[in-house]
Order: C-alpha cells, then structure tokens, then sequence
C-alpha cells in the first residue's frame, strides 16, 4: 500500500502545481480582456472632432472580416507625442478589430485608416482626435 502512495502523492502535488498555474493565467488573460473591454470607444469619423482626455485610453472599432483577405491598417502618419498605439485586438469577424490607444500629450492629431489586400485599396477612414486635459 505504501508503495501506492509513494507513486500517487508526487502526481497529486504536480496536479495542484498545475491547477494553480493555469488558474493565475486565466486571472491573467481576464485581467487583460477587461482592460481592452473597458476601453473609451470614438465612432465619429472626419470632419467631426472626438474629444479624449489626457492619460486615457480609447479605441476605435473597425469591422473586418479575415474571409475575404482585407485589412485595416493603422497609417503612421498621426502624432505620437499625443498618442500611443497600445496594440490591435481582432474579436472575429462579427465584431471586427479594436485599435487601442492611449493619449499622451494635449493636442490634436488625425488617426488614418486603410482597409487593403496587398497593394489593393478599397476603404479608407480618419478620425481625428483632441486631447484635453482632465
């Protein structure tokens, strides 16, 4: 019996090694939903202008869906003192892509879209964005 135990009590202890690793990454990867999910979203597209305070972060949500092979791209012409791009977040296709941001500085930039497949072009979409202080 004892020699039963011997063999039983190291895969209990690995077992709960484990259980508590992937409970802190599901912790993680929660943590980390809800911080994109709470995210300020700006719809207004040019000319009109999408007020933002300083040190807050927004994003704006483009649909896209992969099936058919385009793209939205995030243009590089916009200021970066004033803003930081946090990253991109595909939620599938019925939900599309989120560009996160975040405002640096006061001041006002544009935000350029380009939705393209290679070389090939079919949409196009700006925003401009004024940061004000909080």
């Amino acid at each position: 019996m004892n020699g039963i135990l011997e063999n039983v009590t190291p895969l209990f202890k690995a077992y709960k090694m484990l259980k508590k690793i992937l409970s802190a990454l599901a912790l993680i990867f929660f943590l980390s939903c809800f911080q994109f999910c709470s995210l300020t979203q700006i719809k207004d597209e040019s000319p009109k202008i999408n007020l933002v305070k300083i040190g807050s972060k927004f994003r704006i949500n483009l649909p896209e869906n992969h099936s058919d092979g385009y793209l939205w791209q995030l243009s590089e012409n916009y200021d970066k003192k004033l803003l930081h791009d946090v990253g991109a977040v595909w939620h599938g296709n019925e939900k599309g892509i989120d560009f996160n941001l975040e405002a640096l500085s006061i001041g006002q930039t544009t935000l350029s879209f380009v939705k393209r497949k290679y070389t090939d072009t079919i949409s196009n979409k700006t925003f401009i964005v004024n940061i004000i202080a909080k």
